[in-house]
């Protein structure tokens, strides 16, 4: 079964979560913690690569490396973000091909106005639901895989309002969206109005748990009672190395010794294994060759 028909049959068992990852490290982490999925959030791809918040920084190229190196080290389906699909229709039909060959096996793609923002910021604008309906159509025309799986996401919230949320997902659930996603609901209301009016559509609902941005805090038993098949957790592992990093530097450099924070560190070895030396050994003394003496 590939990937992406994998994904697909999570939805028989719901709820689940989409756990997020913000590198090939991390992604292998959330592979061995047991995560049925993995999120490449455009939030955390903007920080790791570039150093920069979520505003439309990365290039549709840089994203499509970045997802291509976390599919290599991973087999479970990894849910990609999409951003507005990097420019027009020629340019979201571009999207979806880099996004199956770089091995993802779902995305979600948003109505904001170029330059885009994060979900959660302030200042964001919308296309209008009929340009947000032609990217669709024309995404869906260019995906080969029949089991990918396409998010049409709104970010009306915080900038229409929840009425205008609802009609553009009823818009992209009738242009052919295989799932919806409203961002940054801001109240157990919010979700209460998306799920009761969206519910009937008969498409997958998505609700992002990022914590301390807009949305309440709500657990995955919760948010499935409310009528959410899955989640995702975008940005965690992120703000969690950020954290940990930032409080390991600080410590050492006012201790100025590593015994100070040897507990906050992986072993050497430990770290080796993880990464595959031990296997990597094994396979070169596979294909050595004996060379006689001069």
């Amino acid at each position: 079964m590939t990937r992406s028909a994998r994904f697909r049959e999570l939805f028989k068992s719901p709820p689940f979560v989409v756990l997020g990852a913000h590198d090939a490290l991390t992604a292998m982490l959330a592979e061995q913690a047991g995560a049925k999925a993995i999120f490449v959030s455009g939030f955390a791809a903007s920080a790791i690569l570039a150093g920069q918040a979520d505003i439309g920084v990365l290039s549709q190229t840089e994203m499509f490396e970045h997802i291509r190196r976390i599919a290599r080290v991973t087999s479970v389906p990894i849910f990609a973000d999409a951003d507005t699909g990097y420019g027009g229709i020629l340019d979201v039909q571009r999207t979806m091909r880099l996004w199956e060959e770089a091995g993802a096996s779902a995305l979600h793609l948003e109505d904001q106005a170029v330059p885009k923002k994060c979900g959660h910021f302030a200042g964001k604008q919308l296309i209008s639901t009929g340009e947000m309906c032609q990217k669709l159509r024309a995404m869906l025309a260019a995906r080969t895989d029949p089991d990918f799986f396409i998010v049409a996401r709104t970010d009306a919230i915080a900038v229409t309002g929840i009425d205008d949320a609802v009609a553009r997902l009823t818009a992209y659930a009738e242009a052919g969206a295989d799932g919806l996603y409203a961002d940054a609901p801001e109240s157990i209301e919010h979700l209460q109005i998306l799920s009761e009016r969206l519910k009937p559509l008969g498409k997958p609902l998505l609700f992002n748990m990022a914590r301390t941005g807009k949305s309440p805090v709500v657990t995955l038993e919760a948010i499935h009672a409310l009528g959410f098949d899955f989640t995702l957790a975008p940005i965690e592992s992120m703000l969690a190395m950020h954290k940990a990093v930032k409080e390991t530097m600080e410590t050492f450099l006012r201790e100025g010794t590593t015994d100070a924070i040897a507990d906050r560190l992986t072993t050497f070895g430990e770290f080796n294994r993880f990464v595959g030396l031990d296997k990597a050994v094994e396979e070169e003394k596979r294909y050595a060759i004996d060379f006689p003496a001069a």
